[in-house]
């Protein structure tokens, strides 16, 4: 027990003296961390806008900020020396080692939350874009240099639109944990119960201009894997190089008549560093459900007046450790409750008396270990829609990428006086185009198997959903799906004891970089032609990173340690 007590102290005080050694260079840097821009209808065309800005302790002190606003009518305006409304601290810091973050003048990673706010009148127009912009950001990984930070909303406040733009639940500067697997959630809900739509897009530093990327990254793929569920916003991916990293989040709100009512953009930085311990594991999929219909791993339909329940199941690699989880579910769902049953595992359950009237909610449920000095933490969302979705009973509904095609396939488990449905296609997970018809059963008790394929496809990242028409004209629409059809070369990496990494499958002219575990480049270098070889002895026994990318295509592949014996095949990324 001594011994192990010792040994858990040590690793932390290893886990603090590393945190304060990769964090140092930043305490040359320029230290802004993100930004999203808020809003809310307070009548008569009259909005409360809200601009969150998140800065590194190690930086200067903020001062007021200007807020500009234009409309697709032509009017322009700026909104200068906007008061400070929050000044809060957001480090994810057990609270013991508060008092050690950057705020306070400790060497441990600090960042503060930032709220400015005013109250502008918008005259009636389609379209208002409220903007913000500053110089600059913290050094990055996925950034070629450090250029100013951008934060956008549009709203449309024409036709007595009074909207309240999408709120975020988690207020904080995500850090997270280096080589294990990352689940985050950015906790957004819409307080007037429209429908929200999210994507991964370039991060700006100004209206106009976006930001750089370093080769092998990109706004749609900011770090290497990530995706993103385009109906409740959960990101997911492996972390495999430490560091700051920008990630962008795109929202668009439609209200029930499929009308864009507006678009907030979250430019956030996420902290992937060495942690002490592992963070938590969130089920992949809901369990559980009674009272509803589950709809996707996260989300699940009700009627009015249903007794729901849903559960999440967690559990930490650590037996040791007691998982502490929250949520907003009972602020959301009025009259509802929110139950954390165990320990670790524990199982955190969700039941409510459906109103339709409030739907679609988004609920935000946060997981975190109670590590120190930084919390090893996890997010998810139970996102709860209408059981009136489609004038079916959908089932699922999903895309999937073939060779020369995407098919997209779906299940109804009934149909009453339903016509057709139409398969829609989207470049922005905004504005969708129908690509095709297909007829439906009409009226069945049965379940029912459609497919319609995309014969002409999209580069890059395509979002596909289902229009469904009842014959009396009724319309309704399925869950947003995505498809990424990027351009890319298939790799293959072969261990052989001898020689090292042979990795055929790099296209000619093809620029590659091998990087360890924390960021540090090996080895670059640029193919004219052949098979690439990486010597055994480079990898000095410790986990690489290869970078592989082209104008067209950029991919990356996890080489272990060379202490592997005998031949291995590793897949991208």
């Amino acid at each position: 027990m001594i011994i192990r007590r010792f040994c858990s102290a040590l690793k932390r005080a290893v886990a603090v003296l590393a945190l304060a050694f990769i964090w140092a260079p930043s305490l040359l840097a320029n230290h802004y961390s993100g930004a999203t821009i808020s809003y809310t209808c307070i009548g008569s065309n009259f909005y409360t806008v809200n601009l969150d800005v998140y800065l590194d302790c190690a930086g200067v002190p903020i001062s007021p900020q200007t807020i500009n606003f234009s409309n697709s009518c032509g009017v322009t305006f700026s909104q200068a020396s906007v008061p400070q409304t929050i000044n809060e601290e957001v480090s994810q810091l057990c609270t013991s080692q508060i008092n050690n973050s950057t705020c306070h003048g400790g060497v441990l990673p600090g960042f503060r939350r930032y709220r400015f706010s005013t109250n502008v009148y918008l005259s009636p127009c389609n379209y208002w874009t409220i903007g913000w912009s500053i110089c600059c950001r913290n050094t990055t990984e996925n950034l070629l240099n450090t250029p100013g930070t951008y934060a956008e909303a549009t709203l449309n406040n024409a036709g007595g639109f009074c909207d309240k733009s999408p709120r975020f639940a988690d207020n904080g500067v995500p850090s997270l944990c280096v080589f294990a697997p990352v689940s985050y959630n950015p906790g957004a809900s819409d307080p007037d119960g429209h429908t929200m739509a999210f994507s991964l897009v370039a991060g700006r530093y100004d209206p106009s201009n976006e930001v750089t990327y370093r080769p092998g990254f990109s706004g749609l793929e900011p770090i290497p894997g990530i995706s993103i569920n385009g109906t409740t916003g959960q990101l997911n991916f492996f972390p495999t190089v430490t560091g700051n990293y920008v990630v962008v989040i795109k929202v668009a709100t439609y209200n029930s008549a499929n009308e864009l009512i507006g678009i907030v953009m979250r430019d956030l930085m996420f902290v992937v560093m060495v942690c002490d311990g592992s963070p938590p594991a969130p089920a992949t999929a809901i369990s559980n459900v009674s009272g509803a219909t589950a709809t996707g791993v996260s989300s699940v339909a009700v009627c009015q007046g249903a007794a729901m329940c849903a559960s999440l199941e967690v559990s930490d690699p650590d037996p040791t450790t007691v998982l502490a989880i929250t949520s907003n579910a009972t602020s959301l769902l009025p009259g509802s409750t929110f139950q954390v049953i165990g320990t670790n595992p524990a199982t955190a359950r969700v039941c409510w008396t459906a109103n339709m009237s409030i739907l679609p909610v988004n609920v935000f449920i946060d997981i975190s270990d109670g590590a120190c000095p930084v919390e090893n933490t996890a997010t998810r969302s139970l996102y709860i829609g209408a059981c009136n979705l489609l004038p079916v009973e959908l089932v699922s509904f999903m895309a999937t990428k073939e060779q020369d095609y995407v098919l997209t396939e779906w299940t109804t488990a009934s149909e009453q006086g339903t016509d057709h449905f139409t398969v829609e296609r989207s470049t922005d997970a905004v504005l969708f185009h129908g690509i095709g018809s297909v007829p439906a059963t009409g009226n069945s008790t049965q379940t029912q198997h459609y497919a319609f394929k995309d014969e002409e496809p999209l580069l890059g990242v395509s979002y596909y959903r289902l229009r469904g028409t009842d014959t009396d004209g009724t319309q309704n629409f399925s869950q947003m799906v995505a498809v990424d059809r990027s351009m890319g070369k298939p790799l293959q990496a072969i261990f052989q004891e001898s020689t090292g990494w042979s990795v055929s499958g790099i296209p000619d002219g093809a620029t590659w970089s091998v990087t360890d575990a924390v960021g540090r480049t090996i080895d670059t270098g640029y193919l004219n032609a052949g098979v690439l070889q990486i010597g055994a002895t480079q990898g000095a026994g410790t986990m690489m990173l290869l970078r592989v990318w082209t104008k067209e295509m950029a991919v990356c592949l996890k080489l272990p340690g060379f202490a592997v014996h005998g031949d291995a095949v590793i897949s991208p990324l």
